[in-house]
C-alpha cells in the first residue's frame, strides 16, 4: 500500500455552507415579510380599526382604548346623513359604469393605432386628469360650465362630470392593459370566418375582457366614493356626499359622529365591491 493510499483526508462538510446560506436567506425573507406586514397594518389596517372604535366610543380622549362603548353616534345619524350616503352610492355606481364604458370604448378605438400620431395625442389627453390636482380640475370644470349654453353649476351632473374625468384614466388603463395580442388574433380569425363586428365584439372581445371590466368598475366605484377635492369645489347647494359631510363634522370637532358615518360608508362600499368582484358561474351548454 502506497503512502498516498494510507493518507486519511478529513471529511469536508461541503453542504454546510449552502445550508447555512439558505437558513440566512429564509430568516432575512421572514424578517422582510414581517416588516412589510407590520407596515401595511400600521398604515392601512390600524386607521380603519381606529375609525371603527371611534364610531362606538362613548368617550375617547387621552387613552389607548375608549372609556366606554355606545351606539349613540349611529342613533344620532339623521335623514341628511343617509341622504348623503345614498347620493355617494348613486354617484359612485354612475361614475363607475360611465367610466368603464368610455374607457373600454377608448381602449378599443386606440388599439393598434400608431402612438406617435393621433393615437398618442388622444392617449395623452385621456391621461391628463391623472396628472392634474383634483382641485384644479374641479375649478376648471366649474369655470367652463357655469354659464349658458351649458350651465351645470346648479346640477348634480357637474359632480358626475368632474368625477368621471378623474376616474376615466384608470378605467381606460384597465381596459387597454387587457387588450393582449392574442385577443387581436382571435378577433381577426372570427372576422375572417364571416362574423359581423357586433358578433365579434359580443362573442369574442367582451368575454375576454370580463376581468378588466370588473377591475374597472371596482376601481371607478372606490375612487368616486372617496373623491373630495374636485367634488368640494364644484358641488351645488343642497348637494352632499359622505366625504363632504364628514369633512364638515371634522371641522366642527365632531370626530365620533364622523367616524360612525364613515364606517357605514366603508361597509356599504365593501359590500358593493364584493358584488362587483363576485364571479358569476358560467352555464353549461349541453
Amino acid at each position: 500500500m502506497s503512502d498516498l493510499d494510507q493518507t486519511v483526508l478529513p471529511a469536508v462538510p461541503h453542504r454546510a455552507r449552502p445550508v447555512q446560506h439558505g437558513f440566512v436567506a429564509r430568516v432575512a425573507g421572514g424578517l422582510f415579510m414581517g416588516f412589510a406586514a407590520l407596515l401595511c397594518f400600521w398604515l392601512f389596517v390600524l386607521p380603519v380599526i381606529v375609525v371603527a372604535l371611534s364610531s362606538v366610543a362613548a368617550h375617547w380622549s387621552g387613552t389607548i382604548l375608549p372609556d366606554g362603548f355606545s351606539m349613540r353616534w349611529f342613533e344620532r345619524l339623521g335623514g341628511s346623513d343617509f341622504d348623503a350616503l345614498v347620493t355617494s352610492l348613486q354617484i359612485g355606481f354612475g361614475v363607475a359604469i360611465l367610466g368603464t364604458i368610455l374607457g373600454l370604448w377608448l381602449a378599443l378605438a386606440l388599439e393598434g393605432r400608431d402612438r406617435r400620431g393621433l393615437g398618442a395625442l388622444v392617449d395623452t389627453i385621456a391621461m391628463v386628469p391623472n396628472g392634474v390636482p383634483s382641485v384644479v380640475l374641479g375649478l376648471a370644470v366649474l369655470i367652463a360650465y357655469h354659464k349658458k349654453p351649458l350651465d351645470l353649476s346648479s346640477s348634480a351632473a357637474i359632480v358626475v362630470f368632474v368625477q368621471l374625468a378623474l376616474v376615466l384614466p384608470f378605467c381606460y388603463r384597465c381596459a387597454a392593459a387587457a387588450l393582449r395580442p392574442e385577443l387581436t388574433v382571435l378577433r381577426e380569425a372570427a372576422a375572417s370566418l364571416g362574423a359581423p363586428p357586433s358578433m365579434v365584439l359580443r362573442r369574442v372581445v367582451l368575454p375576454q375582457l370580463v376581468p378588466a371590466i370588473r377591475a374597472s368598475l371596482a376601481l371607478g366605484f372606490a375612487l368616486s366614493l372617496g373623491e373630495l377635492g374636485a367634488t368640494l369645489t364644484v358641488y351645488p347647494p343642497g348637494f352632499a356626499t359622505v366625504p363632504i359631510v364628514v369633512v364638515g363634522q371634522v371641522e366642527r370637532g365632531y370626530y365620533l359622529p364622523a367616524s360612525a358615518l364613515s364606517l357605514i360608508l366603508l361597509i356599504a362600499s365593501l359590500a358593493a365591491l364584493v358584488l362587483i368582484a363576485a364571479r358569476v358561474p358560467r352555464r353549461r351548454v349541453d
